[in-house]
């Protein structure tokens, strides 16, 4: 291992390559891991779709989920509408 370090240390263009493959092979595995995880999530949200739809009871981590997510979204409008407004503030007056 420490041949190949030293290797790939002493010329920087083959340095420099290996790590251009290892990116294209990290982000090849990310991208289909977050495949996996968005079909996961439409099952969910078919999961839940169904419950509604048919009256039957939602379940604890749903129940959670939806808090969640509810408090994220005005986590998030509440930092946008502060952005938004700080953007549109007068520049005369600011620090008067």
């Amino acid at each position: 291992m420490e041949k190949a370090v030293n290797y790939l240390a002493s010329n920087p263009v083959l340095f420099f390559i290996a790590v251009v493959v290892s990116l294209i092979i990290l982000f090849s595995f990310l991208k289909r891991v977050m495949r996996l995880f968005l079909v996961v999530a439409a099952f969910l949200v078919l999961y839940a779709a169904w419950l509604h739809f048919t009256g039957g009871n939602m379940h604890e981590p749903f129940l959670h989920i939806e808090q969640w997510f509810t408090i994220g979204l005005r986590f998030f409008g509440n930092l946008f509408r502060f952005l938004f407004d700080l953007l549109n503030f007068p520049k005369k007056g600011m620090w008067q």
